[in-house]
Protein backbone atom coordinates (compact mmCIF):
# COMPACT_ATOMS: atom_id res chain seq x y z
CA UNK A 1 0.00 0.00 0.00
CA UNK A 2 1.36 3.43 -0.94
CA UNK A 3 2.18 5.94 1.79
CA UNK A 4 3.49 9.45 2.23
CA UNK A 5 7.24 9.75 2.82
CA UNK A 6 8.00 12.68 5.16
CA UNK A 7 11.01 14.94 5.60
CA UNK A 8 12.94 13.28 8.46
CA UNK A 9 14.20 15.22 11.49
CA UNK A 10 17.91 14.53 11.38
CA UNK A 11 18.80 16.27 14.65
CA UNK A 12 17.01 17.64 17.71
CA UNK A 13 17.56 21.22 16.50
CA UNK A 14 16.41 20.64 12.92
CA UNK A 15 13.18 22.42 12.05
CA UNK A 16 13.35 22.52 8.24
CA UNK A 17 15.24 20.80 5.45
CA UNK A 18 16.10 21.74 1.88
CA UNK A 19 16.03 19.17 -0.93
CA UNK A 20 19.45 19.47 -2.53
CA UNK A 21 18.98 16.67 -5.07
CA UNK A 22 16.74 13.72 -5.83
CA UNK A 23 18.87 10.61 -6.39
CA UNK A 24 15.96 8.58 -7.80
CA UNK A 25 13.45 9.50 -10.47
CA UNK A 26 9.70 9.02 -10.30
CA UNK A 27 8.81 5.44 -11.07
CA UNK A 28 12.20 4.09 -9.96
CA UNK A 29 12.27 0.79 -8.14
CA UNK A 30 13.74 1.01 -4.64
CA UNK A 31 15.70 -1.50 -2.63
CA UNK A 32 16.42 -1.35 1.11
CA UNK A 33 19.08 1.29 1.98
CA UNK A 34 18.74 2.99 -1.40
CA UNK A 35 19.47 6.72 -1.20
CA UNK A 36 16.55 8.60 -2.73
CA UNK A 37 17.51 12.21 -1.93
CA UNK A 38 20.13 14.51 -0.43
CA UNK A 39 18.88 17.04 2.12
CA UNK A 40 20.53 20.06 3.73
CA UNK A 41 19.77 20.29 7.44
CA UNK A 42 20.79 22.86 10.03
CA UNK A 43 24.11 21.07 10.54
CA UNK A 44 25.12 19.16 7.42
CA UNK A 45 24.06 17.62 4.14
CA UNK A 46 22.59 14.17 4.70
CA UNK A 47 21.44 11.32 2.50
CA UNK A 48 17.89 10.01 2.91
CA UNK A 49 17.57 6.24 2.69
CA UNK A 50 14.59 3.91 2.43
CA UNK A 51 14.42 0.77 4.48
CA UNK A 52 11.88 -1.27 2.54
CA UNK A 53 11.60 -2.27 -1.13
CA UNK A 54 9.10 -0.40 -3.28
CA UNK A 55 8.69 2.28 -5.94
CA UNK A 56 9.10 6.04 -5.91
CA UNK A 57 5.64 6.87 -7.24
CA UNK A 58 5.62 10.67 -6.88
CA UNK A 59 8.01 13.48 -5.92
CA UNK A 60 6.06 16.13 -4.00
CA UNK A 61 8.84 18.65 -3.26
CA UNK A 62 11.16 19.83 -6.05
CA UNK A 63 14.90 20.32 -5.66
CA UNK A 64 15.91 23.54 -3.94
CA UNK A 65 12.71 23.87 -1.92
CA UNK A 66 12.74 24.10 1.87
CA UNK A 67 10.04 22.40 3.93
CA UNK A 68 9.52 21.75 7.67
CA UNK A 69 10.46 18.40 9.14
CA UNK A 70 7.51 16.01 8.98
CA UNK A 71 6.19 17.43 5.71
CA UNK A 72 5.40 14.86 2.97
CA UNK A 73 8.06 15.07 0.26
CA UNK A 74 7.29 11.92 -1.77
CA UNK A 75 4.91 9.00 -2.19
CA UNK A 76 6.33 5.49 -2.01
CA UNK A 77 4.33 2.37 -2.85
CA UNK A 78 4.69 -1.39 -3.09
CA UNK A 79 3.74 -1.55 -6.78
CA UNK A 80 4.49 0.71 -9.73
CA UNK A 81 0.83 1.04 -10.73
CA UNK A 82 -0.78 1.86 -7.38
CA UNK A 83 -3.53 4.46 -7.25
CA UNK A 84 -2.16 7.47 -5.35
CA UNK A 85 -4.94 9.98 -6.03
CA UNK A 86 -6.11 9.92 -2.41
CA UNK A 87 -2.58 10.46 -1.11
CA UNK A 88 -2.06 13.36 -3.52
CA UNK A 89 -5.22 14.99 -2.22
CA UNK A 90 -4.11 14.39 1.36
CA UNK A 91 -0.70 15.93 0.68
CA UNK A 92 -2.27 19.01 -0.91
CA UNK A 93 -4.75 19.37 1.93
CA UNK A 94 -2.06 19.14 4.60
CA UNK A 95 -1.36 22.71 5.80
CA UNK A 96 2.25 23.80 5.64
CA UNK A 97 3.93 23.84 9.01
CA UNK A 98 5.64 27.14 9.86
CA UNK A 99 9.42 26.98 9.62
CA UNK A 100 9.80 29.38 12.53
CA UNK A 101 7.65 30.03 15.54
CA UNK A 102 5.42 33.06 15.26
CA UNK A 103 3.82 35.08 18.00
CA UNK A 104 0.39 33.84 19.02
CA UNK A 105 -2.54 36.02 18.01
CA UNK A 106 -3.28 36.70 21.66
CA UNK A 107 0.24 38.07 22.16
CA UNK A 108 -0.15 40.34 19.19
CA UNK A 109 -3.45 41.59 20.45
CA UNK A 110 -1.98 42.36 23.86
CA UNK A 111 0.76 44.45 22.28
CA UNK A 112 -1.73 46.49 20.25
CA UNK A 113 -2.83 49.78 21.81
CA UNK A 114 -6.26 49.72 23.39
CA UNK A 115 -7.38 52.89 21.66
CA UNK A 116 -6.22 54.87 18.70
CA UNK A 117 -4.52 58.10 19.70
CA UNK A 118 -6.66 61.18 19.58
CA UNK A 119 -6.45 63.33 16.48
CA UNK A 120 -4.31 66.41 17.03
CA UNK A 121 -6.08 69.74 17.10
CA UNK A 122 -6.27 71.48 13.77
CA UNK A 123 -3.65 74.16 13.28
CA UNK A 124 -4.33 77.62 12.03
CA UNK A 125 -4.51 78.05 8.25
CA UNK A 126 -1.03 78.02 6.84
CA UNK A 127 0.64 78.21 3.48
CA UNK A 128 -0.56 75.45 1.16
CA UNK A 129 1.27 72.13 1.22
CA UNK A 130 3.32 71.14 -1.83
CA UNK A 131 3.69 67.60 -3.15
CA UNK A 132 2.22 66.09 0.01
CA UNK A 133 4.53 68.02 2.40
CA UNK A 134 3.10 69.59 5.55
CA UNK A 135 2.35 73.34 5.38
CA UNK A 136 5.36 75.58 5.89
CA UNK A 137 5.54 77.25 9.31
CA UNK A 138 7.82 79.60 11.15
CA UNK A 139 8.61 78.52 14.70
CA UNK A 140 5.38 76.51 14.68
CA UNK A 141 3.24 79.43 13.52
CA UNK A 142 1.52 79.59 10.13
CA UNK A 143 3.25 81.51 7.36
CA UNK A 144 1.42 84.18 5.47
CA UNK A 145 2.56 84.56 1.90
CA UNK A 146 2.23 88.32 2.13
CA UNK A 147 5.04 88.27 4.69
CA UNK A 148 7.31 85.46 3.50
CA UNK A 149 7.20 83.16 0.55
CA UNK A 150 7.40 79.54 1.72
CA UNK A 151 10.27 77.45 0.44
CA UNK A 152 9.08 74.40 -1.48
CA UNK A 153 11.55 71.80 -0.43
CA UNK A 154 10.76 69.22 -3.07
CA UNK A 155 9.33 69.40 -6.55
CA UNK A 156 8.21 72.43 -8.54
CA UNK A 157 5.43 74.79 -7.69
CA UNK A 158 3.03 75.77 -10.38
CA UNK A 159 5.41 74.75 -13.17
CA UNK A 160 7.89 77.49 -12.29
CA UNK A 161 11.59 76.85 -12.44
CA UNK A 162 12.99 75.50 -9.17
CA UNK A 163 15.95 76.68 -7.18
CA UNK A 164 18.64 74.70 -5.41
CA UNK A 165 16.06 73.49 -2.89
CA UNK A 166 13.27 72.88 -5.36
CA UNK A 167 11.41 76.17 -4.78
CA UNK A 168 10.55 78.97 -7.20
CA UNK A 169 13.54 80.96 -8.42
CA UNK A 170 13.26 84.73 -8.40
CA UNK A 171 15.79 86.48 -10.59
CA UNK A 172 16.25 89.77 -12.34
CA UNK A 173 16.45 89.99 -16.15
CA UNK A 174 20.09 91.01 -15.84
CA UNK A 175 20.82 87.92 -13.75
CA UNK A 176 19.13 85.66 -16.28
CA UNK A 177 21.12 87.27 -19.11
CA UNK A 178 24.37 86.83 -17.19
CA UNK A 179 23.49 83.17 -16.58
CA UNK A 180 22.86 82.58 -20.29
CA UNK A 181 26.17 84.20 -21.26
CA UNK A 182 28.11 82.09 -18.77
CA UNK A 183 26.23 78.85 -19.45
CA UNK A 184 25.05 78.69 -15.84
CA UNK A 185 21.84 76.92 -14.91
CA UNK A 186 20.15 79.63 -12.93
CA UNK A 187 17.96 77.05 -11.21
CA UNK A 188 21.08 75.91 -9.33
CA UNK A 189 22.11 79.37 -8.13
CA UNK A 190 21.26 80.34 -4.57
CA UNK A 191 19.92 83.89 -4.43
CA UNK A 192 21.06 86.44 -1.87
CA UNK A 193 18.71 89.24 -2.90
CA UNK A 194 15.37 90.16 -1.32
CA UNK A 195 13.17 87.09 -0.78
CA UNK A 196 15.86 84.87 -2.28
CA UNK A 197 16.12 86.73 -5.58
CA UNK A 198 19.11 85.75 -7.73
CA UNK A 199 21.26 88.75 -8.58
CA UNK A 200 24.00 89.29 -11.17
CA UNK A 201 26.65 88.97 -8.45
CA UNK A 202 25.15 85.62 -7.44
CA UNK A 203 25.53 84.38 -11.01
CA UNK A 204 29.07 85.75 -11.34
CA UNK A 205 30.13 84.10 -8.08
CA UNK A 206 28.45 80.80 -8.78
CA UNK A 207 30.68 77.73 -8.83
CA UNK A 208 29.16 74.50 -10.00
CA UNK A 209 29.19 71.81 -7.34
CA UNK A 210 31.10 68.64 -8.21
CA UNK A 211 29.09 65.86 -9.68
CA UNK A 212 27.64 63.63 -6.98
CA UNK A 213 29.60 60.54 -6.19
CA UNK A 214 27.87 57.54 -7.76
CA UNK A 215 26.35 54.99 -5.45
CA UNK A 216 28.89 52.23 -5.92
CA UNK A 217 26.74 49.64 -4.16
CA UNK A 218 23.82 50.46 -6.45
CA UNK A 219 25.97 50.52 -9.57
CA UNK A 220 27.61 47.19 -8.83
CA UNK A 221 24.42 45.65 -7.59
CA UNK A 222 24.00 44.24 -4.10
CA UNK A 223 23.71 40.48 -3.92
CA UNK A 224 21.37 38.72 -1.52
CA UNK A 225 22.71 35.37 -0.36
CA UNK A 226 19.96 33.12 0.92
CA UNK A 227 20.52 32.00 4.49
CA UNK A 228 21.28 28.31 4.68
CA UNK A 229 19.78 26.02 7.30
CA UNK A 230 23.11 26.11 9.14
CA UNK A 231 23.34 29.90 9.15
CA UNK A 232 19.78 30.28 10.47
CA UNK A 233 20.39 27.71 13.20
CA UNK A 234 23.63 29.42 14.23
CA UNK A 235 21.83 32.75 14.41
CA UNK A 236 18.96 31.36 16.48
CA UNK A 237 20.97 29.34 18.98
CA UNK A 238 23.74 31.85 19.55
CA UNK A 239 21.27 34.73 19.83
CA UNK A 240 19.44 32.68 22.44
CA UNK A 241 22.54 31.99 24.52
CA UNK A 242 23.75 35.58 24.15
CA UNK A 243 20.39 36.81 25.43
CA UNK A 244 19.81 34.26 28.19
CA UNK A 245 23.25 33.43 29.59
CA UNK A 246 25.06 36.00 31.77
CA UNK A 247 28.63 35.59 30.57
CA UNK A 248 32.01 36.96 31.59
CA UNK A 249 35.49 36.49 30.17
CA UNK A 250 38.82 35.36 31.58
CA UNK A 251 42.01 35.89 29.57
CA UNK A 252 45.34 34.23 30.27
CA UNK A 253 48.74 34.13 28.59
CA UNK A 254 50.70 30.89 28.60
CA UNK A 255 54.46 30.40 28.27
CA UNK A 256 54.84 27.86 25.47
CA UNK A 257 58.58 27.30 24.97
CA UNK A 258 58.25 23.73 26.30
CA UNK A 259 55.13 23.21 24.17
CA UNK A 260 57.03 24.09 20.98
CA UNK A 261 59.87 21.73 21.89
CA UNK A 262 57.39 19.00 22.83
CA UNK A 263 55.62 19.17 19.47
CA UNK A 264 58.94 19.08 17.62
CA UNK A 265 59.81 15.92 19.51
CA UNK A 266 56.49 14.38 18.48
CA UNK A 267 57.16 15.27 14.84
CA UNK A 268 60.64 13.74 15.05
CA UNK A 269 58.98 10.59 16.38
CA UNK A 270 56.69 10.48 13.32
CA UNK A 271 53.50 11.65 15.11
CA UNK A 272 51.39 14.23 13.24
CA UNK A 273 49.98 16.14 16.20
CA UNK A 274 48.93 19.79 15.87
CA UNK A 275 49.06 22.44 18.57
CA UNK A 276 45.26 22.37 18.60
CA UNK A 277 45.32 18.63 19.33
CA UNK A 278 47.56 19.31 22.33
CA UNK A 279 45.25 22.11 23.52
CA UNK A 280 42.23 19.79 23.25
CA UNK A 281 44.02 17.18 25.33
CA UNK A 282 45.08 19.80 27.90
CA UNK A 283 41.50 21.11 28.17
CA UNK A 284 40.16 17.56 28.58
CA UNK A 285 42.57 16.80 31.39
CA UNK A 286 41.78 20.13 33.05
CA UNK A 287 38.06 19.30 32.96
CA UNK A 288 38.84 16.09 34.84
CA UNK A 289 40.78 18.09 37.42
CA UNK A 290 38.03 20.74 37.70
CA UNK A 291 34.82 18.79 36.98
CA UNK A 292 32.56 21.68 38.05
CA UNK A 293 33.30 23.34 34.68
CA UNK A 294 32.24 20.25 32.71
CA UNK A 295 28.60 21.10 33.35
CA UNK A 296 25.36 22.52 31.96
CA UNK A 297 22.77 24.85 33.46
CA UNK A 298 19.23 23.72 34.23
CA UNK A 299 16.44 25.63 35.95
CA UNK A 300 16.14 22.95 38.62
CA UNK A 301 19.72 21.69 38.80
CA UNK A 302 23.20 21.98 37.29
CA UNK A 303 24.23 18.82 35.45
CA UNK A 304 27.85 17.77 35.87
CA UNK A 305 28.78 15.47 33.03
CA UNK A 306 30.71 12.27 33.65
CA UNK A 307 32.13 12.12 30.12
CA UNK A 308 34.53 14.77 28.83
CA UNK A 309 33.42 15.42 25.25
CA UNK A 310 35.29 18.25 23.55
CA UNK A 311 33.67 20.11 20.67
CA UNK A 312 36.06 21.69 18.18
CA UNK A 313 34.86 24.56 16.03
CA UNK A 314 35.35 23.91 12.31
CA UNK A 315 34.79 26.77 9.85
CA UNK A 316 32.64 26.08 6.77
CA UNK A 317 31.78 28.29 3.82
CA UNK A 318 28.41 29.30 5.25
CA UNK A 319 29.03 28.97 8.97
CA UNK A 320 30.66 26.61 11.41
CA UNK A 321 30.05 23.28 13.03
CA UNK A 322 31.45 21.65 16.17
CA UNK A 323 32.23 17.96 15.70
CA UNK A 324 32.90 16.20 18.98
CA UNK A 325 35.92 14.28 20.26
CA UNK A 326 34.22 11.94 22.73
CA UNK A 327 35.95 11.04 26.00
CA UNK A 328 38.97 13.07 24.97
CA UNK A 329 40.49 12.71 28.44
CA UNK A 330 40.86 8.96 27.83
CA UNK A 331 42.49 9.31 24.40
CA UNK A 332 46.20 9.68 23.70
CA UNK A 333 47.53 12.55 21.60
CA UNK A 334 47.89 10.35 18.51
CA UNK A 335 44.27 9.19 18.80
CA UNK A 336 43.04 12.77 19.28
CA UNK A 337 45.02 13.90 16.24
CA UNK A 338 43.53 11.14 14.10
CA UNK A 339 40.01 11.91 15.30
CA UNK A 340 40.28 15.67 14.71
CA UNK A 341 41.65 15.21 11.18
CA UNK A 342 38.88 12.81 10.21
CA UNK A 343 36.12 14.88 11.80
CA UNK A 344 37.33 18.15 10.26
CA UNK A 345 37.54 16.59 6.79
CA UNK A 346 34.07 15.09 6.91
CA UNK A 347 32.66 18.28 8.45
CA UNK A 348 33.89 20.34 5.48
CA UNK A 349 32.49 17.70 3.11
CA UNK A 350 29.12 17.84 4.96
CA UNK A 351 29.37 14.13 5.72
CA UNK A 352 29.09 14.16 9.51
CA UNK A 353 26.43 11.99 11.11
CA UNK A 354 24.12 13.69 13.59
CA UNK A 355 25.63 12.01 16.67
CA UNK A 356 29.10 13.29 15.69
CA UNK A 357 28.24 16.96 16.20
CA UNK A 358 26.01 16.71 19.28
CA UNK A 359 26.79 15.84 22.88
CA UNK A 360 29.83 18.06 23.54
CA UNK A 361 30.34 19.25 27.11
CA UNK A 362 32.96 21.96 26.41
CA UNK A 363 34.21 23.58 23.19
CA UNK A 364 37.58 24.79 21.94
CA UNK A 365 37.62 27.43 19.18
CA UNK A 366 41.05 28.10 17.65
CA UNK A 367 41.78 30.97 15.24
CA UNK A 368 45.52 30.96 15.78
CA UNK A 369 46.16 29.53 12.32
CA UNK A 370 44.58 32.71 10.91
CA UNK A 371 47.03 34.99 12.78
CA UNK A 372 44.43 36.06 15.36
CA UNK A 373 46.14 36.95 18.63
CA UNK A 374 43.09 37.16 20.87
CA UNK A 375 39.31 36.92 20.57
CA UNK A 376 36.19 35.99 22.51
CA UNK A 377 33.75 33.24 21.57
CA UNK A 378 30.06 32.69 22.22
CA UNK A 379 29.16 29.65 24.29
CA UNK A 380 27.84 26.63 22.42
CA UNK A 381 24.63 25.75 24.31
CA UNK A 382 23.99 23.93 26.57
CA UNK A 383 27.65 24.05 27.61
CA UNK A 384 28.82 26.39 30.36
CA UNK A 385 32.11 27.46 28.81
CA UNK A 386 34.17 27.78 25.65
CA UNK A 387 37.89 28.45 25.23
CA UNK A 388 39.00 30.83 22.47
CA UNK A 389 42.60 30.13 21.45
CA UNK A 390 44.74 32.72 19.69
CA UNK A 391 47.95 32.40 17.72
CA UNK A 392 51.22 31.07 19.10
CA UNK A 393 53.88 33.72 18.60
CA UNK A 394 57.23 34.90 19.90
CA UNK A 395 57.10 37.96 22.12
CA UNK A 396 59.56 39.85 24.33
CA UNK A 397 59.17 38.81 27.97
CA UNK A 398 61.16 39.45 31.14
CA UNK A 399 62.68 36.40 32.82
CA UNK A 400 65.01 36.70 35.80
CA UNK A 401 65.39 40.38 35.06
CA UNK A 402 66.41 39.75 31.46
CA UNK A 403 64.48 40.62 28.30
CA UNK A 404 64.19 37.51 26.14
CA UNK A 405 62.10 36.24 23.24
CA UNK A 406 59.62 33.54 24.25
CA UNK A 407 56.71 31.66 22.68
CA UNK A 408 53.43 32.99 24.07
CA UNK A 409 49.80 31.92 23.67
CA UNK A 410 46.71 33.90 24.67
CA UNK A 411 43.43 32.22 25.50
CA UNK A 412 40.10 33.65 26.59
CA UNK A 413 37.46 31.61 28.36
CA UNK A 414 33.80 32.61 28.06
CA UNK A 415 31.94 31.50 31.20
CA UNK A 416 28.24 31.13 31.91
CA UNK A 417 28.04 32.82 35.29
CA UNK A 418 25.06 30.66 36.27
CA UNK A 419 27.43 27.68 36.42
CA UNK A 420 30.97 29.07 36.60
CA UNK A 421 32.01 31.79 39.01
CA UNK A 422 35.16 33.85 38.56
CA UNK A 423 37.29 31.85 40.99
CA UNK A 424 36.15 28.55 39.46
CA UNK A 425 36.95 29.76 35.93
CA UNK A 426 40.36 30.96 37.09
CA UNK A 427 41.05 27.61 38.73
CA UNK A 428 40.18 25.84 35.48
CA UNK A 429 42.55 28.06 33.46
CA UNK A 430 45.28 27.33 36.01
CA UNK A 431 44.77 23.63 35.30
CA UNK A 432 44.94 24.25 31.55
CA UNK A 433 48.11 26.30 32.07
CA UNK A 434 49.70 23.45 34.01
CA UNK A 435 49.33 21.07 31.07
CA UNK A 436 50.17 23.56 28.33
CA UNK A 437 53.31 24.80 30.03
CA UNK A 438 54.31 21.24 31.03
CA UNK A 439 53.12 19.17 28.05
CA UNK A 440 55.09 16.11 29.12
CA UNK A 441 52.29 15.58 31.67
CA UNK A 442 49.93 14.85 28.76
CA UNK A 443 51.99 11.88 27.69
CA UNK A 444 51.68 10.29 31.11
Amino acid sequence: MAELFEMPQASPTMETGTILAWRKEEGAELAPQDVIAEVETDKAAMEIEVFDPGFLLKILVPEGEEVPAGTPIAIIGKAADEDISALLAEAKATPAKPAAKQAAPEAVEEEAPAEAPAEPAAAEPAAPAVDGLPPATWHGKPLHEAIMEPVHVFGRAGGASSGPFGGRVRSSPAARKAARERGVDIDRVAGTGPRGRVTVSDVEGFTAAPAPTPDIARMRGDVEVRNSQMRRTIAKRLTQVWRDAPVFYLTARFDCDRLVVFREQLKDAGLKVSYNDIIIKAVARALVDVPEVNASWGEQAITRHRDVNIGMAVALEDGLITPVVFRADELGLAAIAEATRELATRARDRKLRDHEYTGSTFTVSNLGMMDIEHFTAIINPPEAGILAVGGLQQEPVVRDGQLVAAWQLRVTMTCDHRVIDGALGARFLQAVRRYVENPALLAA
